[in-house]
């Protein structure tokens, strides 16, 4: 008998039970049988591949998601969730034993028609009627229709798999398959729900009128803070405002009716020795009360004395938080909400200061350009305003390293 070579396909076929059946006549007693049941076979490998296509196209989360949307009362979506491997084994051993019994009957059907020649009609012809009728075509319907298809699905492979598990076969095959996993991988095991997943199913909310515009893409922006270092967010050292540290109090309030800030850092021989942050709320208090004493000449502890024109910012200093450019932004948000911080200075690996990053920074990058009265040439802090109202008056400055151009805003250091 000449051999005949097996083109590649997507499944084995069994050239072995090829040859045999062809030495053995209609493998069922009659033909015509033996065609019903090579449909009934066709028909089962294109059920098997549909099922796992739209079991594999159904992860967790969108599984998830149809549970809270359609409910879940016969409990397939859940049945999948627990132990999906299980049903994907069962689907494949299903799928690859019709496969193999198809390939016998077709060799007996052509070799009782053509004899020893059917060998090679009979490979090409079950080659083109599995990727046709079981391959191509369900997946393709299954991929449209996953939800229908699954729910139609699950409970039949459910049934086989118990029945299987039953025998030991599934077990068996499991165990088998996840050693060799371990062997090549190792432990390592991906997160369930990734990045990916998280913006697929906001995509999908999206695409079906579940999340307005905003919420779409404010969700989205959330998401990738994850992955946003402060290196990307910091507003630039060149940009940042200082103040010496040998400066006074009348000196920095100077300085922030100039430039609209509120907070400024307090720098010594350079950027790179920032040793605290000055905010001028509280050096409006301070020098509200420090003239309030020399005026009433009552005492105010060891500044009873002293004079609000020479006294230094580095009296009223906060103590700077340093953060590296590596820090990511969502850790940063996280520890700048719980300890109630405004600002951090970035520092790079040897120390250097890169820039200034602030909690205000951080939300924009979430809901767009904040922007309040100092953002506009009308809400310019006058100094009689700030002079009078001794900074609690309705117009408030920004933060050093805010730009009051609606484009360019960015803070600086915590109060």
């Amino acid at each position: 008998m000449p051999f005949c070579p097996i083109p590649i396909s997507p499944f084995p076929i069994p050239v072995t039970y090829l040859i045999a059946a062809s030495e053995i006549g209609p493998l069922l007693g009659n033909i015509w049988i033996d065609v019903a049941v090579l449909v009934l076979m066709l028909a089962l490998s294109a059920f098997f591949s549909g099922a796992e296509t739209a079991i594999t196209s159904l992860d967790n989360l969108k599984l998830r998601a149809l549970i809270k949307e359609q409910g879940d009362p016969k409990r397939l979506f859940t049945l999948v969730l627990e132990n999906r491997t299980r049903f994907i084994t069962t689907l494949l051993i299903g799928n690859n034993l019709i496969n193999n019994f198809s390939a016998i009957l077709t060799g007996n059907l052509f070799a009782v028609w053509l004899g020893d020649a059917g060998l090679g009609v009979a490979t090409a012809a079950i080659t083109f009627l599995l990727l046709i009728f079981g391959e191509i075509t369900p997946k393709s319907l299954a991929i449209e229709n996953a939800v229908p298809y699954f729910k139609m699905a699950v409970p039949i492979i459910h049934w086989l798999s118990r029945a299987l598990s039953f025998l030991g076969i599934v077990q068996l095959l499991e165990k088998i398959a996840q050693t060799v996993i371990s062997l090549v991988q190792g432990n390592a095991r991906r997160p369930e729900e990734s990045l990916k997943d998280l913006q697929l199913m906001i995509e999908i909310l999206g695409g079906r009128g579940k999340l307005d515009l905003y919420k779409h893409q404010l969700l989205n922006k959330a998401l990738m803070l994850d992955s946003l270092s402060a290196r990307e967010v910091v507003k630039p050292r060149i940009e940042m405002r200082t103040i010496s540290h040998e400066a006074t109090l009348p000196e920095f309030v100077e300085l922030c009716l100039e430039t609209g800030y509120s907070r400024i850092p307090i720098q010594e021989e350079s950027k790179d020795r920032i040793v605290g942050v000055v905010h001028l709320k509280r050096a409006l208090q301070y020098m509200g009360g420090l003239k309030s004493d020399l005026n009433t000449g009552e005492s105010a502890g060891k500044f009873a004395r002293a004079n609000p024109e020479t006294t230094k910012v580095t009296e009223i200093m906060d103590e700077p938080v340093y953060v590296p450019e590596t820090k990511r932004i969502a850790d940063l948000l996280k520890e700048m909400l719980q300890l109630r911080l405004h600002l951090a200075i970035v520092v790079d690996e040897y120390g250097g200061t890169v820039g200034l990053l602030t909690l205000e920074d951080i939300l924009e990058e979430l809901v767009g350009e904040i922007y309040d009265e100092s953002d506009y040439p009308s809400g310019r802090v006058s100094r009689k305003n700030a002079s009078n109202s001794k900074g609690s008056g309705s117009r408030r400055p920004s933060v050093a390293g805010d730009s009051e151009a609606p484009g360019n805003r960015r803070r600086s250091p915590p109060s």
